[in-house]
This record gives C-alpha cells, structure tokens and sequence, in this order.
C-alpha cells in the first residue's frame, strides 16, 4: 500500500510523465537528506540550523503532496524555491559565500535543467545569482555573523562557475531531450512500421485463405518463410507453423528445395515470372512476384502457388481426344476412299456385263447370256457382302447390347458352335484351355472376335489337312489377362502386322472374304476398352493374336449364362 502511495503520478503526455518522476525522486531523496540533517544538527546543539532544516523539510513535503495532487510545475517551484531559501539561510548562518553549502547551487541548477523549460530555467540562474549577490553584500557590510574576507572579484568567479554549470547542463539536458525524442520517434516509426507489416501479412493472409487450391509463399533474402498460408498447404501436407521461420531447405524435401531455389533467388534478384512444377501428384502453376519498398529495393519474394492438377489432366483429355478425332478422320477418309474403291469394282463389272448380256441379248446367243448373268450375280452378292460388312462395322460401338458377366470359356463355346460347319468341314483341331476369367461385355460381340479369329485360322492354314489351332489365356489369375488365339498356317510378314487391321486390307487378293473380319474384330475390342495386336515371325510360321479384355474375378457358376460352359477343348471333323 506505502508502495503504491508513493508511486509518482503519470500524464498523458510523456515528457510530463517523465519530468514528474524526477522531480518525485528528488523530493524523496531532499526530505530524507533533510531528515538526517535535522538529526544530526539537534544532537551537535545546532538548533538554527536544525530549524532551517525542519522548514525545508516542510517545503519539501508541500512540494512532494502537490505532485501527487497532480500540480506539476507549482511542485517544481516550491522544491526550487526551498532548496534556494534552505542555502540562502544555511549560509547566512554559516560562513557565508564562503560555506560548502554553495556547491548545492550546482545542484539546483542542475535538477532545474531537467525539470524547466528554457524560459523557467533561466529565471531561476538569475535568482540564483542575486541571491549569492545578496549574500556576498550582507557580509561585506556586517549584516551577517560572518565578515567577508575575500575580495568582490571571488563573487563573479563564483558567479561564472555556476553560468558556466547551468550552461553545460542546460545543453545536456536538450541534447538527452533530443536524443530522447529521436528515439521516441524512432520507437514510433517502428510500430509504425511494425504495423503495417501486420496490417500487409494479414491482407496476405486474407488473400491466401480466399483462393481455392492455392497458398501464398513468402520469403526473406536468407530463403525463409516469412510467410506461408492458404487452403493448399493442408493438401499437400503441411501447416504455416510447419513452414514459417524456417528456411528452405528445412521445410520441404532437399530434391524440391534443389529444383526451385532457383527461381526463388531470381525473384529476390527483382525478377518476375510464372513457372509449372509439379509437386508429389499434383501440378503447381507459380507466380513468382518480388515485394518492393518505397525505396525501391526488393524486400522480399512471393510465391502464389494454384494446384492446377485438373486442368492439366483436362488438357490430356482434351489432347487425347483431338488426337483420336485426328484418327478416326483419317480413318475416314481411308474408309471413304476404300469404299469408294471397293465398291465401284463391283459396279464397274455390274455395268460391263450389262453392256454384253445387251449385245448377246441382241445376238440370241444364250449360253453367253447365260454365263453374263452369273458374272452380274456374283458382282452383286459380293457388293452385298462388302455392304453387310461395312454395316456390321458400323453397328459396332453404336448399337450394343446391355453388358454381362460370362465365362470366357462359354463365348469361345457359342464361337465354335456357329463354326461347326466350317470346323468339320476343314477337319480343324481346336485346342481351349480351361477355367479361363470371366469377361464384362456385350457377349454377342465378344462372341464375334473369336469366331472372326477363328475362322481366319482356319482359312489360312496353307491347306492343311488338319488345321491346329489354340484358344487360352496367360496370367489368368492378374487383373490384366491376356487372351490369344494361335494357329499353325501361313504366316504374317512382320511388315504387315498392322495392315491386316485395316478396313479391305487383304494380303492375298485371291483370298475369300471382303478383308472387314479383322477391322470388325479391333473395332470391338477397342469399344471393351481393350488393344489386339498380332505376332508372327513370317511366312509358314504361323500367327497368334494377343487380346485383352475387360475381367470380373468371380467363380464361374456365378455368371449369368444360358448355356453349358465350354468343353477344355473342342475339335470338329
């Protein structure tokens, strides 16, 4: 409570506040000094001088309770009042100018230097000296108890010492002032400044947590965060305290720090650009932005990262599909082309024949008309054929049936049975492995691939006598099955392993057929989301036609089917 009581008062303004905890120190220091002197001065039998002791004392006290009462400068000039009365009256007592009591002048200048202002300060020098001007003419006229001894000089020796003593101090004391308020000012700027950088981090700040997939990265010339913010962060597995104060090279993997210091020391160089770095998964597009001060320097580096991940696998998307219209608009146009090739040939022969059956018509000749008209015959029924077939192909990919769950073993059962015919015909032996992966898909056209692929086998096994042909699969149990069928006949040169896919593609012209079997086969794998591709070493080397499907891992008897699963293998003849 005592503490708290004599606790100096504080002002609204700063240099009030700071003159009045002086002046309280002062106060304090002048009543205990008082205090023991009054003592002192009772004990030795000096009761004037204890008197003189007692009222100072007094004045103290009246100029420390003002103080507390808020009364600043009526404190300040009772206290400077009391300690000129109290060495006025101790050497008037004592020995005059000539007392040691004249160095508390020095003193009282100097606590007037830290507590007045110019004008206040002055008036008191004065005073001052008229009063030891006073002092020295009461003892050179008797009016004392002490007679003056010196000489008059003494009093403007005395005097310029204590001018001298109020100069220097008074100097001082503007110069601690000045230097006071240029730190002030200094303390002021930098919260200032201070403030504004909290004010510019948390629009950053703002600004990060309002762009979605982005964070906003900023970094000092040592290459650490300053800050780090936004909703990607949490994306990609970090936090601002995970990256704030720390550089870089112990915030995130040394192989990503190596790739982008780069850039961030060219931002820092004042540099401005945009970069793509793919970071984890995903892809980052950076805008590298240098923050600027008002004197022109490059403060720090910022980096606005937006995870553009999606886009990116919308530009893939986009690229993929301009190159696939790319091919199916080459594809049409060597469709056109072949149709248009294909088809005339008929026509032309069609047309030809007219014009003889015509002239035999004209001639009676029957036996050549007779021999015209199955030339117009097998003209139309080929057209018919290359028409069917150019529908069929058509039909793929556009008019399917609702996707099932069958046993491969039961396609290639329903295949062989539409082969039957044609099997036993050619006396053909067909291996099929068993238990092979059920398959998710439109089961007619499934069924399709292995009776085009068959039937091909068997209609090019350079006329043997029992055509050996296999139906399987390799890794049946991956989630990428491989299906194949093999024969033993003719061959494909490796030059033409691709050719054969193409729509007409027939390397033997004399061959029966339109050359569209195999077109159709890849159309519909390629609808299952699968690839078909064939190996052969050449001529008499036989052929095998890798395939890849769709797969469900299922138990057989769980597969919706209408019919027996295939037999492990299958011969006709």
């Amino acid at each position: 409570m005592l503490a708290n009581v004599l606790q100096p008062p504080r002002f609204n303004d700063e240099e009030q506040t700071r003159i009045a905890q002086i002046q309280h120190l002062t106060l304090l220091v002048c009543l205990g000094i008082a205090g023991v002197a009054v003592v002192i001065n009772t004990l030795l039998g000096r009761s004037l001088s204890a008197t003189a002791l007692l009222i100072s004392g007094g004045g103290t006290l009246v100029a420390l309770f003002l103080l507390y009462a808020r009364r600043l400068h009526l404190s300040i000039f009772v206290l400077l009042s009391v300690l000129i009365g109290l060495t006025a009256s101790l050497q008037i007592i004592g020995r005059g100018a000539h007392d040691t009591v004249t160095s508390l002048y020095a003193a009282v200048i100097v606590i007037g230097s830290l507590l007045l202002n110019r004008r206040a300060f002055i008036a008191m020098g004065i005073a001052i000296l008229l009063v030891l001007a006073a002092i020295v003419a009461a003892e050179t006229y008797g009016w004392t108890h002490s007679s003056y001894d010196g000489e008059p000089g003494d009093w403007f020796d005395l005097a310029a010492i204590l001018t001298l003593t109020a100069f220097v101090a008074r100097v001082l004391n503007e110069r601690l002032q000045r230097s006071h308020a240029l730190v002030r000012k200094s303390v002021e700027t930098l919260g200032l400044q201070a403030e504004a950088l909290r004010a510019s981090e948390e629009r950053y700040r703002i600004l990060a947590a309002n762009l979605p997939d982005s964070a906003v990265l900023i970094f000092d010339h040592d290459l650490r965060f300053v800050l780090a913010d936004g909703p990607e962060l949490a994306a990609t597995g970090y936090s601002k305290e995970d990256l704030e104060c720390r550089s870089l090279y112990e915030a995130v993997p040394p192989e990503f720090a190596q790739q982008v210091e780069g850039n961030i020391r060219a931002v820092l160089n004042g540099k401005r650009f945009t970069a793509e770095i793919p970071y984890g998964d995903r892809m980052y597009h950076y805008h590298y932005v240098p923050l600027i001060d008002s004197r022109g320097e490059v403060k720090y580096g910022m980096v606005l990262a937006r995870n553009v991940t999606t886009q990116h696998q919308a530009q893939a998307e986009r690229e993929r599909l301009i190159a696939e219209l790319e091919q199916r608009n080459a594809e049409l146009e060597r469709f056109t082309y072949t149709v248009s090739h294909d088809l005339r040939s008929p026509l032309i022969t069609i047309q030809g024949f007219l014009g003889y059956l015509e002239r035999d018509l004209q001639e009676g000749n029957t036996e050549r008309m007779q021999n015209d008209i199955q030339r117009i015959s097998a003209a139309v029924r080929k057209m018919e054929r290359l028409l069917n077939d150019l529908l069929e192909l058509s039909r793929v990919g556009r008019l399917r049936a609702e996707p099932q769950c069958v046993s491969f073993n039961v396609v290639v059962q329903e295949a062989l049975e539409l082969l039957a015919g044609r099997i036993a015909e050619r006396q053909a032996r067909i291996s099929v492995a068993e238990h092979m992966p059920v398959v998710h898909g439109d089961r007619n056209r499934l069924v399709e691939v292995v009776q085009n692929l068959v039937d091909n086998a068997i209609k090019f096994c350079d006329n043997q006598s029992m055509p050996n042909i296999e139906i399987g699969v390799i890794n049946e149990s991956s989630d990428a099955p491989l299906f194949f069928v093999r024969d033993h006949g003719i061959g494909i040169e490796p030059q033409y392993h691709e050719q054969i896919f193409g729509l007409f593609n027939k390397l033997d012209p004399r061959s029966e057929g339109t050359g569209v079997g195999l077109a159709i086969v890849r159309r519909i794998i390629d609808v299952h989301g699968g690839r078909i591709w064939v190996d052969s070493h050449g001529k008499g080397a036989g052929a095998t036609f890798y395939f890849t499907l769709p797969v469900v891992h299922t138990h057989p008897r769980e597969v919706n089917h209408d019919r027996h699963d295939a037999q492990g293998s299958s011969g006709g003849g």
